[in-house]
């Protein structure tokens, strides 16, 4: 795993997890082992509304999955280590876009909430040129376009608007991704106790 900072509080991610562990997770988006739902929105039930796994949608949860529960638990840690301080994983979303079904801007919390996001991109093959790339709008009107690439992913502050890029015209499959987040429990610059 190698990262990268790319903005203030905005991280890329690379070879995210082991090769097991990504087909796992991507195994997990097969609709033969869990249901899809076209019912998310990112401005309460009103369009446009795109994908994700019924069972994995649970508000302000971890869901039902297991092996996203697993992968949180690593994730966490790398987390920790990124940014030197605890974590505790509280939410996991996922989501599945098809060409056309973009998203909103939206937050994952408040400032106050000290949540970070880390997004894995979860599509085991995939073309830059097919979009998909995660959007975050990192002050003001500077805005930071990151690529959607196999087994890596971003972390960021979960207050900072961002939104997921449907993929385009060119991409004739969909796009998934699980979204993990994590509560501090020390402010920012507080030393790592583990």
């Amino acid at each position: 795993m190698r990262h990268t900072q790319k903005a203030d509080k905005v991280f890329f991610v690379e070879d995210v997890l082991s090769l097991k562990d990504f087909e796992a997770v991507a195994d997990e988006f097969n609709p033969l082992h869990n249901h899809w739902s076209f019912t998310k929105s990112e401005q309460k039930g009103q369009a446009p509304a795109f994908g994700h796994l019924a069972e994995s949608r649970g508000g302000l949860s971890l869901g039902e999955c297991q092996k996203f529960i697993e992968i949180g638990v690593k994730l966490t840690l790398a987390t920790q280590k990124i940014l030197g301080r605890r974590a505790r994983l509280v939410r996991i979303n996922t989501n599945i876009q098809f060409p056309g079904q973009e998203s909103n801007f939206h937050v994952d919390s408040s400032p106050e909430m000290r949540w970070w996001t880390f997004v894995l991109f979860a599509n085991m093959g995939w073309d830059a040129e097919w979009g998909g790339e995660i959007i975050i709008n990192t002050k003001g009107r500077d805005y930071l376009g990151l690529p959607f690439l196999p087994n890596c992913g971003v972390l960021f502050d979960g207050s900072l608007p961002h939104k997921g890029s449907a993929p385009n015209c060119l991409c004739m499959t969909h796009r998934q991704s699980v979204a993990f987040s994590f509560e501090f429990e020390a402010p920012e610059g507080a030393a790592l106790e583990i």
